[in-house]
């Protein structure tokens, strides 16, 4: 049996494992003790992976479809690639030559974001192919971050790192490190690395709504505010921080732009005036801003349960503003910019016409990193004068993570063609008219690229495959490859680099004296970098003309008055239940919804958290079924009682749903209920500075419906 080091492309960390394989099959995957950075860790994520890897329900063989295109019905045909890339292909360029290049979509998943080659490959195959039609999974969960960071820093690619190891303060908003680990931030066990901070003295406090996870004696405490009115609590804490007199003047002078219109947004929100509406009290709001502000180091973070709601943009831009104003920004113990083997904030900066908005039926829309709001795909099918006719989804399930699951399935059965490239056959394959199967991680070579600019300790590793691709599954760089020269298109990955597909790549670290061959030679593959000391962002990666910080972006003045109408609106009317996503163990995102040994005792479907005391008022027990609903949807789920919300928030994990979808045995058995389908759709359903969704602190009414059978 041969051992063989290789990391993970779940998240962000790409944590190092080690696999065990013995004639080309993977027995068995352990965390890398010896691995330089992770040091031996590695959550259930990584180790999990192996039973997708091993999933009889795996796609084999390229399928074409005949007949009826309902889930389960219709008839899939095994093809060769030859003939299923020659299909696809001339389908597409009829579509193309016929109706034009924007007549063809693409819908591109999470997972592409931690495969090297595959994200080259997109961006060739679609920029080859001319479309702007292009959606991805960004705009359910992050590009709030790539939209501010571009008005505040000049570029989408700045996202300043807490120094966890050496600040006296830090403060986590809308994160669950125990459970989902930290985002934009690539560091292996958060959890050790805070417990050490709080063990040394430094104070962390998390704010959400939920009584989280990594709460602890240990590893800090919870301010519990209500759910989508973060924008309104930073605001007070920044209003109060001026009040104390702690604005850095000299840091605001030499480095910062339009202070005083910052000062004049912050104005209305002190800490009594938005006490009611964030849950808290204000002394509660006055202490946090003391501590904060007080403390001699002081750091900030923030994800998605901040990114989902109305205001994402504006509380990321307000996040580095309680970091900047202070004093912390670009200092040990604050926050820092880890720059990794490539200078991924020059690579990001903006562009003149990268701010633009441009007028469509769906009102002004924008391109965030080439992608438009994956809420409108649908729309674009069913109801544009220029349909999508075509759509391409690599990795991604937009029928369960995107709102509005009806009006999906319509659009889905429009298409005249729907291309879905993955490892199963899921959700939104059971509308396909070809299904063409992917490698996996654990099948393809790969280079850490994910992380680039967000390493808390910057390296660089490589994996060879671990085992050759099973049957006839291919890489997805490949797959796209042979699509465009079949529509008499280049594909510069197959036809430039076919001996080196990561010649690109290898340019890239040729910086820092690096190549394939070398990372090879690596233990673990990994070659960790010199850490760059502080000091330095201001000079040399913040990416505006003037080198400045944009303390109050003019592109923000329309969302600005709009969160000041919605606060008005909040403080005279409060919404019965708000519904937040809950992050949990046994489900990331959609990619663990087939594996069994996740489905166990009371994790085999994704019941309604409440607050005791609001079951108490509706009737309902533990068990019982209820109906949330809203004007978007309605669905049935089971109560279950959680004193860890606060009353009046309700909390469900997404990534379920699966009563339609017999490709994937395991999940259609535990099917669970999509809570997606409760979320808004459509035109005015996104933020606009950044095409985020809006996918927390949903308005939701609840009634009971009578107990399980």
């Amino acid at each position: 049996m041969k051992t063989i080091a290789t990391f993970c492309r779940v998240c962000e960390p790409s944590c190092g494992l080690v696999a065990q394989v013995e004639d080309n099959i993977v027995q068995r995957l352990q965390p890398d003790r010896n691995h330089p950075v992770s040091q031996g860790f590695a959550c259930h994520k990584g180790i999990n992976y192996l039973a997708i890897h091993q999933d009889p329900d795996r796609l084999d063989y390229p399928l074409q479809r005949e007949g009826s295109r309902q889930p389960g019905e219709g008839q899939w045909h095994q093809q060769d690639w030859d003939s299923a890339i020659a299909a696809v292909g001339d389908q597409l360029a009829q579509i193309r030559d016929q109706y034009g290049a924007d007549a063809i979509g693409g819908y591109i998943g999470n997972p592409t974001a931690f495969n090297a080659l595959g994200s080259q490959g997109i961006g060739e195959f679609f920029m080859g192919i001319g479309s702007r039609r292009i959606f991805n999974s960004g705009t359910q969960d992050c590009s709030n971050k790539f939209a501010a960071g571009e008005a505040v820093f000049g570029t989408s690619t700045l996202h300043p790192l807490p120094d966890i190891d050496n600040t006296d303060c830090l403060l986590i908003f809308g994160e669950n490190p125990k459970v989902s680990h930290m985002s934009f931030i690539s560091i292996a066990d958060p959890m050790a690395k805070i417990r050490a901070a709080c063990q040394r003295g430094a104070r962390v406090f998390y704010i959400n709504p939920r009584r989280i996870e990594s709460a602890s004696p240990k590893t800090g405490e919870v301010i519990q505010i209500l759910p989508d009115t973060d924008f309104y609590l930073m605001a007070a804490l920044l209003h109060e921080i001026d009040a104390l007199g702690r604005f850095n003047q000299a840091v605001l002078r030499d480095h910062g732009n339009h202070v005083d219109e910052l000062r004049e947004v912050i104005a209305p929100y002190s800490a009594d005036s938005v006490a009611d509406v964030v849950g808290l009290s204000a002394g509660d709001i006055r202490t946090l801003a003391d501590t904060f502000s007080a403390a001699k180091r002081a750091s900030v973070h923030m994800s998605t349960g901040v990114n989902m709601g109305r205001q994402g943009t504006l509380c990321y831009w307000l996040l580095q503003m309680l970091s900047f104003v202070t004093g912390n920004l670009d200092r040990e113990g604050g926050n820092f910019y880890s720059e990794g083997f490539y200078p991924a904030a020059k690579a990001g900066r903006a562009r003149p016409d990268d701010s633009l908005f441009f007028s469509t039926r769906y009102g002004e829309l924008r391109h965030i990193r080439g992608a438009l709001p994956s809420n409108l795909l649908p729309d674009m099918i069913l109801d544009d004068d220029n349909p999508v006719r075509a759509l391409v989804v690599i990795a991604g399930n937009p029928l369960l993570s995107v709102g509005g699951e009806d009006r999906w399935r319509q659009a889905l059965e429009k298409l005249d063609l729907l291309v879905v490239i993955d490892l199963f056959r899921n959700a939104t394959g059971e509308y396909a008219h070809f299904l063409l199967p992917s490698a996996d991680m654990l099948e393809r070579p790969d280079i850490n690229i994910c992380g680039l600019g967000m390493q808390y300790r910057p390296h660089v590793q490589y994996t060879d495959a671990v085992v050759p691709p099973a049957h006839q599954r291919k890489e997805e760089w490949w797959i796209l490859s042979r699509l465009l020269q079949r529509m008499g298109l280049s594909a510069p990955l197959l036809e430039q680099t076919p001996a080196n597909p990561f010649g690109r790549l290898e340019h890239m670290m040729s910086r820092h004296q690096l190549d394939v061959a070398t990372l090879k030679q690596a233990p673990s593959g990994t070659v960790v970098l010199d850490t760059q000391p502080i000091g330095r962002l201001y000079r040399d990666f913040v990416q505006t003309d003037d080198k400045r910080v944009d303390c109050c972006p003019p592109l923000f003045a329309e969302a600005i008055t709009l969160a000041r109408q919605q606060f008005d609106a909040l403080k005279h009317t409060a919404p019965p239940f708000r519904l937040i996503t809950l992050r949990t163990n046994y489900m990331h995102n959609s990619w663990y919804q087939n594996v069994a040994n996740l489905k166990r005792g009371q994790h085999d479907h994704n019941p309604l958290h409440m607050n005791p005391q609001d079951m108490a008022s509706l009737g309902l027990a533990d068990g019982d079924h209820l109906i949330l609903k809203n004007e978007y949807g309605e669905v049935m789920a089971q109560a279950r009682g959680d004193d860890s919300l606060r009353p009046g928030v309700v909390a469900m994990t997404h990534g379920w749903g699966n009563q339609k979808t017999p490709g994937l045995t395991v999940a259609n058995r535990y099917p669970g209920v999509n809570i997606n389908a409760l979320l808004p759709h459509g035109p005015g359903s996104f933020e606009k500075l950044s095409n985020q969704a809006f996918m927390s602190g949903i308005p939701v009414t609840i009634k009971a419906a009578g107990k399980f059978a």
